[in-house]
Parts: structure tokens; C-alpha cells; sequence
């Protein structure tokens, strides 16, 4: 039954199956082998093997169950387009043509469904407007998360003027970090003025001239992996805009993207 599965759902399900349960059997299998080395006579040679293994399998249980989930997902979903790109962003599938998607196992049945259900990407997402969401969003600096971060700046300065008195000159460092960190996130507390305004006519940054729908493209918002964090963006056109320390949240913004250009198509088609 297509659209009876959200695309948040259909990730949810996504993550479990193709992040997950790889993970599980990768870090079981390298576990398994130090148990293996503490509590029997094998030697230490196994926990190489354990490591190759471990990713062998959890890349094998990918390729078993990404097809499965294609296909689930493709069936069920209604805005295909936008699963597909979430997806690949949280890296649950890879782009379409890379080497990594011959990988994937699919038999001869899977091989024509999927087919049939790529004709999909052939049909625009479809959105509605959303009753809840007001005429118009204002977007400010967050002041709890930009006071977080003043105190967290403010104790690396701290913490760098203590080393500097135990004659630890890498307390210079840190010093200077603390510092330049602190003034910025000062003057973002400052900042009273609205950084990014959105209603049915368009988008309106700081310091900048409203943008209209129509001359928008490319509106999104994801997220950039850097090691063990990630940042959250806005983006449209030229704008990269990042909104962790705004007052919106990743899911909701989203929402107001949908919701403001199907008004302004409505009432200017």
C-alpha cells in the first residue's frame, strides 16, 4: 500500500537493518575473538583475523538486507525522492551507480521489483500544508545553547590559566581557544536580530533581501558527519546556513520548507 509508510518510519527501520545490526555482528565477531584469546589456548594471532572477519560479516549482512529494504521502502513510501537522498546521507545506501552498490545481493525477482518500483523516481514528493505551522517563522540565536557553549568556552580559558600557572605552556593554547571562542559566542548573545525569516513568499537570511520560492532551488536541510559529530544545515541555492544553535530544530525546519512553498505554489499557480 504506497504512502502508508513515513519516510521517517521507513529510515527508522532503515537504520536498524543496514547500520545497526552490521555494527552488532561486526563488533561481535571482534569481541568473540578477544574472548576466544583470554579463555582458550588460542594465541593472539586470531584478533587480527577477528577484525577482518568482523567487517567481512557486517558488510556481508548489509548486502543481504539493503535490498530487502529498498524494495520495502520504494513499495511503501510515497516521496521516494526524499528518501533516497536521506539515505544516502546517513550512508544507510550508497549513491545510485556506485561501485559499492554492485555489493548489494539481489536475486532475479528483486532485480525486476526493484525496477518497477524505480519508476517512482519518474513522479515529483508530494507535500500538504500544515494547519499548525504559522503565517510566518521568525528564527533567533538559541540563548540556552549559545550560553552552553559561552560556559563551556569560559572553562577552557580557565583550565588554560590554570596550566599556565603549573608552568604548562600548552595552557597557551587553550587560553587562546577559551578566549576567541567566548567573544564569538558573546556576540551571538547579543545578537537579538532574526537569522533566517520564512513565510509563503520566500526566505529572508540576515543582512540580506528575502529570496521568493520561485527562485529557489535545492532547499534542504541534512546533516555533515566530522568524526563523532555532526552539524545541521540549511541549504538553498548558494546559502549554507548552519542551524544548531538556532531555535529550530532539524525535523521542524524541514517541515516549514514543505509547508511554506506548497502555499506559496497555491496561491500563485
Amino acid at each position: 500500500m504506497e504512502g502508508n509508510v513515513t519516510v521517517n518510519q521507513a529510515l527508522n527501520r532503515g537504520r536498524w537493518q543496514l547500520k545497526y545490526l552490521p555494527m552488532i555482528v561486526t563488533f561481535g565477531c571482534i569481541i568473540g575473538c578477544f574472548f576466544l584469546v583470554e579463555y582458550t589456548f588460542l594465541g593472539g594471532f586470531i584478533i587480527p583475523i577477528g577484525f577482518v572477519l568482523g567487517f567481512s560479516m557486517g558488510w556481508l549482512v548489509w548486502s543481504y538486507y539493503v535490498m530487502e529494504w529498498k524494495i520495502w521502502a520504494y513499495e511503501n513510501v510515497r516521496n521516494i525522492h526524499e528518501l533516497q537522498r536521506k539515505a544516502v546521507e546517513e550512508k544507510l545506501i550508497w549513491e545510485t551507480g556506485s561501485w559499492f552498490e554492485k555489493t548489494e545481493f539481489k536475486n532475479y525477482q528483486q532485480k525486476q521489483k526493484l525496477y518497477q518500483l524505480e519508476k517512482k523516481f519518474l513522479e515529483k514528493d508530494v507535500y500538504k500544508d500544515d494547519i499548525s505551522v504559522p503565517k510566518e517563522t521568525i528564527i533567533y540565536y538559541s540563548r540556552k545553547t549559545i550560553l552552553l557553549m559561552l560556559v563551556v568556552f569560559l572553562g577552557l580559558g580557565f583550565f588554560g590559566v590554570f596550566l599556565l600557572f603549573e608552568k604548562e605552556y600548552l595552557g597557551l593554547l587553550f587560553l587562546g581557544i577559551g578566549i576567541y571562542f567566548s567573544f564569538d559566542q558573546a556576540k551571538k548573545l547579543r545578537d537579538k536580530n532574526p537569522q533566517i525569516v520564512l513565510n509563503d513568499k520566500g526566505i529572508k537570511l540576515k543582512n540580506e533581501n528575502l529570496v521568493s520560492w520561485n527562485k529557489i532551488f535545492n532547499d534542504r536541510v541534512f546533516s555533515e558527519s566530522n568524526g563523532k559529530s555532526s552539524t545541521n544545515y540549511l541549504t538553498f541555492n548558494a546559502e549554507k546556513i548552519v542551524i544548531d544553535e538556532l531555535t529550530i530544530e532539524y525535523e521542524e525546519l524541514e517541515n516549514l520548507l514543505h509547508v511554506y512553498r506548497v502555499r506559496y505554489e497555491k496561491y500563485n499557480y
